[in-house]
Order: C-alpha cells, then structure tokens, then sequence
C-alpha cells in the first residue's frame, strides 16, 4: 500500500477542513485505514501527531488572520475549533511565545515601523 498517498490524501482533508470539527476517524476512514493504523502511519511520515499537526496548522492559519485582519480573538479562535479564547491564547502562546494580542500587537508596529 502506497502511504505517503494516503498521508497526501488525509493533508488535502485537513487542509480543507481547517475550520470545521476534524475527527481522527473521519480522516482515517477517507484513506481507508482503521483509525489506529492511519494515527501510526500519519505520525511516521509526517513526525507529528495527527491532532498536533492540525493544532498546529490552525494556529498558523490563525496567525495570519490576526496580521491580516482586524477580527477579533475570540472570533478567530471560534473559527479555528478551539473551545475558547482562553485555550486558543494559551495554544498559541506554546507556539509563538507571545498571547495573540501582542503578536497582533507587535507584528502590526514592525510592519509599520518598516513601512515608515
């Protein structure tokens, strides 16, 4: 069985669900792979966790949104599937090291700083 197209397969699916409840068996059962077998084979290939990876993915797409929007935080957590403002701001401090406010914050001033 070729796995690395089952892992392309399973990234276009999360790829396009970003911002819709994912669910590692719904994933799996688009490769057709049990959810057990398709949570060993994603984490060889790719070096992460299923749910890291799309936790990751999110907060990235996330981290755009807060540079390229004036959406507010609690929105844009709400959009990317986390349960809060609170655990979207302490995700992406794990990530980025800086809750997003300040990331929005000092992302906005250095753009504008080099604008300048």
């Amino acid at each position: 069985m070729n796995y690395n197209a089952c892992i392309r397969k399973s990234i276009e699916y999360i790829e396009h669900n970003l911002e819709n409840k994912i669910e590692l068996e719904d994933i799996a059962h688009k490769v057709f792979l049990s959810k057990y077998h398709f949570h060993r084979i994603f984490h060889s290939v790719v070096g992460e966790p299923v749910a890291e990876y799309i936790r990751r993915r999110r907060l990235k797409e996330a981290a755009n949104e807060l540079l390229n929007t004036r959406n507010k935080i609690v929105d844009i957590a709400l959009k990317y599937q986390f349960s809060s403002q609170e655990s979207f701001t302490k995700a992406f401090k794990k990530l980025y090291g800086m809750p997003p406010r300040e990331f929005r914050r000092n992302r906005t001033a250095s753009s504008i700083s080099m604008a300048a």
